[in-house]
């Protein structure tokens, strides 16, 4: 008797990591954004190159002018903050639908929005992007744009580990992660 007990228990142990694991594929999986390279037409205040809606993380570099608009949205994961960081980079405060925000405009600057949720929009050329995020109450995509001037040498965008395409010459909208 006490050899089946034991039997069971160990068979009840074993089972539960199983059983976690089970419901936490029920969650949304992380999902994440590279661009590298891209360029849009109308420079810094032309059409955007990426518009994204993430809750997690953006890290960003620009190596010529470009503009980058960063809006904190409320969200429960965090209140992060976001950081710049340049030589040769002026800021404004903005508004977006009543959230507050600023823009960020000059060229060779870094740039991280992390821990919340957040609204980035940016514009320009010189433009990398590494963003990720496990979205479970703000649905994360993103809007991307080359160059219609240039549609073979306007940069490349990368979602959720697939292959390297070229920015597209009209609006493409991917979602981030699988929910």
């Amino acid at each position: 008797m006490r050899r089946i007990l034991l039997s069971c228990t160990l068979l009840a142990l074993l089972a539960l990591p199983a059983a976690a694991s089970a419901g936490a594929s029920e969650q949304a999986k992380p999902g994440y954004l590279v661009v590298r390279k891209a360029a849009g037409d109308g420079g810094v205040n032309g059409v955007p190159v990426a518009t994204l809606i993430i809750q997690g993380f953006v890290l960003g570099r620009v190596s010529q002018p470009a503009r980058v608009d960063v809006v904190q949205l409320p969200s429960a994961a965090g209140q992060g903050a976001p950081q710049v960081r340049g030589a040769d980079v002026s800021t404004k405060a903005i508004k977006w639908h009543g959230f507050a925000g600023k823009k960020y405009i000059g060229s060779n600057f870094r740039f991280r929005a992390m821990g919340g949720s957040y609204r980035v929009v940016v514009r320009g050329s010189g433009i990398y992007l590494f963003a990720g995020g496990q979205c479970q109450h703000v649905k994360c995509h993103v809007k991307l744009q080359g160059s219609s001037h240039y549609p073979r040498h306007d940069g490349e965008f990368s979602v959720n580990g697939g292959r390297f395409r070229s920015l597209p010459e009209r609006p493409l909208t991917r979602q981030i992660g699988r929910g």
